[in-house]
């Protein structure tokens, strides 16, 4: 069986194996998680929705040009580049044809030095989860006339739901970027790490926009080059995301299980059977394929995983002496 088919549908985009999963290995682990998995089945590794922008021209099956203004993008040995021209009001950026539910998408950055700030701030390059223009995500990089930061932002019913309260400062060169959403939740991360999580975010299908922005002002951005897109597939244990799932080939995958959280969302509180999910040439949800449970034992984490946790209940590794009082030891 071919990894994919490369056959079109519809609106020219490209349909593959779906998802399904055969095996969860192991199918059980602590509550804090932190162990590994490796899971088993077919349809992990789509290609279509990938590019690398090196075309003479931006293909026209996976993009729309939403360019206005003076604004324009271009394609090929540079990647895709961004130049929005002097016009103020210019927008250069692209449109994904594909609309996804459950998604997340990668795109790496290569920002020039700034020479010269602008009088008032724009939006040197932005990864969008685009609903409609009242129901959107935004991880943007933002020039001020003083500072260059990172900001991230939720729109619900045309009004701003959630942002990132204090934005991260931010530096040129390489930068990825990149926003996942599962059902309502919406997680975006820059250089691998998670920046903000909102939960208010639109469950609808959504398109992918990358572009640059210089609002109100005249000055023009240009040399901005992103290098890539990329269809990031991913594992969901209850409900808790694995961004970084690791796609070995399209019937394997591995990665590190989360923590389990209960109903008031403490990491590491749940114990009992999960479903899990693999979000990749589609949605499939295994159901009761893992279960968390609680260890009593002294444990300390140091890890994005979970937060920091101390039990000193049935603990193996500190004893008292039998006669003496509770502590570490007797001593002499």
């Amino acid at each position: 069986m071919a990894k994919f088919a490369t056959f079109k549908y519809g609106s020219g985009i490209l349909y593959g194996t779906a998802t399904s999963i055969d095996e969860v290995n192991p199918d059980r682990g602590p509550s804090p998680g932190g162990n590994r998995f490796i899971m088993k089945g077919v349809g992990f590794d789509p290609r279509q929705w990938d590019d690398l922008f090196d075309g003479v021209s931006l293909d026209t099956v996976l993009w729309t040009d939403l360019s206005s203004g003076s604004g324009s993008v271009s394609t090929g040995a540079f990647h895709l580049q961004l130049d929005t021209g002097a016009t103020p009001g210019s927008v250069a950026g692209i449109e994904s044809k594909t609309i996804w539910g459950n998604v997340q998408g990668e795109i790496r950055i290569n920002l020039p030095r700034i020479a010269q700030y602008p009088s008032d701030v724009v939006q040197l390059v932005a990864l969008s989860l685009y609903v409609s223009a009242t129901e959107y995500a935004i991880a943007y990089i933002e020039l001020t006339p003083s500072v260059l930061q990172l900001r991230c932002e939720v729109y619900r019913n045309g009004a701003l739901a959630d942002e990132l309260i204090v934005p991260l400062p931010w530096t040129t060169g390489v930068t990825m970027l990149k926003i996942l959403r599962f059902g309502s939740d919406v997680y975006f991360y820059a250089n691998g790490s998670l920046a903000y999580r909102s939960v208010r975010f639109s469950s609808t299908t959504a398109k992918f926009r990358i572009f640059s922005t210089n609002g109100s002002t005249s000055y023009s951005l240009a040399g901005i080059r992103v290098e890539w897109f990329y269809f990031r597939p991913f594992v969901v244990f209850q409900n808790q995301p694995v961004h970084d799932t690791v796609i070995v080939s399209d019937t394997r995958c591995r990665g590190i299980v989360p923590a389990s959280r209960d109903v008031k969302h403490t990491e590491g509180a749940y114990q009992g059977l999960v479903d899990v999910s693999m979000i990749a040439n589609g949605d499939y949800t295994k159901s009761n394929a893992y279960e968390y449970y609680f260890v009593e034992q002294f444990r300390v984490i140091n890890s994005a995983q979970a937060q920091s946790k101390l039990s000193f209940i049935n603990d193996p590794q500190l004893f008292t002496p039998e006669g003496e009082q509770k502590g570490l030891g007797g001593g002499e």
